[in-house]
């Protein structure tokens, strides 16, 4: 069978000589199958760009991303350690504040004055999360629980602050007045027939004329005349502790009147059964004796 040709004519200028070129029908069926290869070749090449071009903006954004997050975890450590530094300071300042109040000589007499030392925790903690917060590493939830647990113990500090004011108020701790404790609390030989006595307070030796204040805030129970007494005040400080005043010379104050510690309340005198000018000073628990200076600050 003969091949068959076919004849291109390329006329590349009207005054000049004709061109033919000669392509046989395999050779342009090749070129064709080429041509056609090469276009869907092509397409592909040309969605595997597109499809990497997306790709390639995808991973940039990613790492503007990656890069925005590095920031913020370095901002947040930076964040957290401040935090945690300052929650030690506070934690710090806690121990020291509840150590005061320990050493408070107020409530270390608590229970001479009734109080109740009640507490304990209102959280339900695993043991797991005991043993988790001692490592702040564990997270943000947890310092925010340890702030909480802070915030907690200084609401209840200020609760103990405003107890030890109030039982500080309420307690004879300050002197009635100044002077030489001519007879102390206890057994003494009797001033007048001898003898041994039991002296239910103080004889704070001063001047006639010189001021007593009140050691404690309470509310006036007596202000008259009592034999041996004489001029007596007696003021009640409440749960079951009270406070005598003998001998004065005046009152100023009245029956049922509230008196504030340091408050003015009578004058030294020698009413009553006295050999001289003094304060006879006198606690009472429960209307029982016992000895003033276990109160009283210092000489």
């Amino acid at each position: 069978m003969a091949r068959r040709f076919y004849t291109c004519i390329i006329v590349p200028d009207a005054s000049q000589r004709l061109h033919k070129l000669k392509i046989s029908e395999k050779a342009l069926f090749a070129a064709a199958v080429v041509g056609i290869l090469s276009f869907f070749v092509a397409v592909a090449l040309g969605f595997s760009y597109v499809h990497m071009a997306f790709k390639a903006s995808d991973y940039d954004q990613l790492q503007a991303e990656n890069t925005n997050l590095r920031v913020k975890t370095k901002d947040l450590q930076v964040s957290t350690s401040k935090l945690s530094a300052k929650l030690n300071e506070l934690q710090t300042l806690s121990e020291k504040i509840t150590k005061v109040i320990e050493d408070d000589p107020v409530f270390k007499g608590s229970r001479k004055l009734n109080g109740k030392p009640e507490g304990g925790s209102r959280v339900d903690l695993t043991t797991e999360q005991l043993i988790a917060s001692g490592n702040l590493s564990t997270g943000v939830d947890l310092m925010r629980d340890r702030a909480k647990g802070l915030e907690g113990q200084y609401n209840l500090l200020n609760q103990l602050v405003d107890q030890r004011r109030t039982l500080d108020a309420i307690t004879p701790n300050k002197w009635p007045i100044r002077g030489h404790v001519g007879s102390p609390f206890g057994s003494r030989t009797d001033p007048f027939e001898g003898g041994a006595e039991m002296h239910m307070g103080l004889d704070i030796e001063a001047p006639i004329g010189s001021q007593v204040t009140a050691p404690a805030t309470g509310i006036v129970k007596v202000a008259q005349r009592e034999s041996e007494y004489g001029n007596l005040i007696v003021i009640d400080h409440g749960n079951g502790l009270t406070t005598r005043f003998a001998h004065l010379r005046g009152f100023a104050i009245g029956v049922g009147q509230t008196v504030t510690k340091g408050q003015l309340i009578g004058w030294v005198g020698m009413t009553g059964r006295t050999t001289g000018p003094h304060l006879h000073y006198e606690v009472r628990q429960d209307d029982k004796p016992i000895n003033p200076r276990t109160y009283l600050r210092g000489d």
